[in-house]
């Protein structure tokens, strides 16, 4: 099985998410705008979590090899 990196699947949820911010707010159905937005914030939080774990590995590996 092919790995995806972790940047990749941060741009593909960034995606996700714009597409879900053109569409909050225009479904008719109320329920079906909620759940929704509801997604759209979980997709948020998600790409928020795995681009701050790239930032820390990041910063780890700097501090590692002291560049």
């Amino acid at each position: 099985m092919t790995m995806l990196h972790p940047l990749f699947v941060a741009d593909v949820l960034e995606g996700f998410q714009g597409t879900l911010d053109q569409l909050v707010g225009r479904v008719e159905i109320p329920d079906l705008n909620e759940a929704l937005g509801a997604l759209r914030s979980q997709v948020l939080a998600l790409r928020v979590r795995i681009e701050e774990a790239i930032k820390r590995t990041e910063a780890g590996q700097v501090k590692a090899t002291g560049i």
